[in-house]
C-alpha cells in the first residue's frame, strides 16, 4: 500500500482504522483518514484549524489513498498490516 506521496504522507495512528495525513516537508498534520461506519468507507477530514490548502495533485493523492484503503477493506475486512509495513 502506498503511503508516501510527493508532498504528503499517511501515518497510521494507535487507533484502529485511523491515519494522519502529514505535510512531508514540515511534518504538520493536515487532516486524518478514518473509517466512517455510516458510509462503510474510509473518509478524509481536514485538521481542526482548517488552515491548510490542497491543489488538485494533493487531492488526487488523498483520493488514491482512500481508494486503496476502501478496496482493501472490501476485500479483506481490514487493512493488511503486512502490506502497509512493506510499502514504507
Amino acid at each position: 500500500m502506498k503511503t508516501k506521496y510527493k508532498y504528503i504522507e499517511f501515518v497510521r495512528t494507535v487507533l484502529n482504522d485511523c491515519w494522519n495525513c502529514l505535510n512531508k516537508k514540515s511534518g504538520d498534520e493536515l487532516g486524518s483518514v478514518f473509517y466512517y461506519k455510516p458510509w462503510k468507507q474510509f473518509v478524509f477530514e481536514f485538521n481542526e484549524l482548517g488552515d491548510c490548502v490542497f491543489n488538485s495533485s494533493c487531492l488526487r493523492d488523498v483520493a488514491d489513498f482512500l481508494d486503496q484503503l476502501n478496496k482493501q477493506k472490501k476485500a479483506t475486512g481490514a487493512p493488511n498490516r503486512k502490506s502497509i509495513a512493506n510499502s514504507q
